[in-house]
């Protein structure tokens, strides 16, 4: 049984209206295990302000969504793990990046003078607050308040992160460690770095700083068995959430897992394909066995430690 009450796909009038929450959290009846859930990028509350203030149609606008990875992820809580997912879409806020990555040609006023107008995903235009979608498509006709920028950080940002720290540290003082899984999705088109067709999943550690190995090859060793092609870090090594939570020395283990839309949906039409629920089955799957490893692994650490 899913845990989504909506349609599914959702119909129009599902996606196009106002965000009533920043996030849902989806807790197990008991957290049986030192894992978190996080989905920060399948958020398909498009707020009808927005999208008649855009200059792409709402197909464009959802081209940067992770569709549907909420529900490709959600058997986790039943395997014991509480599941976050945001409300709201990347092209509107974007979770993954630092609170206060803004590119002031963006905005009408002045950006906050601590903002990091500098960093690279500033300059290609996929901040905070987006300015395009991920192909390179301008969301916006023009300049918007910085007021109205400053709100979405403020209302939605904020109370997401909030929620996933509070997780991961309640976690923590649980179990005495904790693994962060950030689920996403990846278009199928492009290559990696080494100019080779993307695998089935990305599994992402920030080239070692934010896991331990154990955690990475556990996961690598999981999906593999499901019969899916798995890489490391190329051409996806994590953004600010596993980078910013993860400090494996200090017992917390994020790791950012990378679906190939190809396998689960028609990506020009947004629909699920039929090949939506066998991956979803091969996901549970694999979420069991990783998250049982984790659990034996992790606890054996700990004794040994003591």
């Amino acid at each position: 049984m899913s845990l989504f009450s909506t349609p599914f796909p959702p119909a129009p009038d599902e996606v196009v209206g106002e965000i009533e929450r920043p996030f849902t959290l989806y807790p197990p009846a008991l957290q049986v295990v030192p894992v978190v859930v996080d989905v920060p990028h399948a958020g398909r509350r498009y707020p009808a302000g927005f999208v008649e203030q855009a200059r792409l149609p709402l197909r464009g606008l959802r081209r940067s969504e992770d569709a549907f990875v909420d529900r490709l992820f959600e058997q986790g809580v039943a395997l014991g793990a509480p599941l976050l997912v945001a409300e709201f879409p990347r092209a509107y806020l974007d979770v993954n990046r630092e609170p206060y990555e803004l590119d002031p040609r963006m905005f009408e006023g002045r950006v906050p003078p601590f903002a990091n107008t500098r960093s690279m995903r500033v300059a290609g235009g996929l901040g905070t607050i987006p300015r395009i979608v991920g192909d390179a498509q301008e969301i916006y006709f023009g300049r918007i308040p910085v007021a109205e920028g400053l709100a979405r950080i403020d209302g939605l940002y904020r109370p997401y992160h909030a929620a996933l720290r509070g997780l991961v540290q309640r976690t923590q003082g649980i179990f005495g460690t904790c693994v962060l899984v950030d689920a996403h999705s990846m278009p199928s088109a492009g290559l990696d770095r080494d100019g080779l067709a993307k695998s089935d999943i990305i599994l992402g550690d920030r080239f070692g700083t934010s896991a331990a190995g154990y955690i990475v090859d556990i996961a690598e060793q999981a999906f593999s068995r499901q019969g899916l092609s798995v890489t490391r870090n190329r051409p996806y090594a994590g953004g600010f959430i596993t980078e910013h939570y993860g400090a494996p020395a200090a017992g917390v283990h994020a790791l950012q897992i990378e679906v190939n839309r190809a396998l689960y949906m028609n990506e020009a039409t947004l629909e699920p394909h039929d090949g939506f629920e066998t991956l979803r089955e091969g996901i549970s799957r694999a979420l069991a066995d990783c998250f049982a490893r984790w659990s034996g692994w992790l606890d054996e650490g700990r004794e040994a430690a003591e």
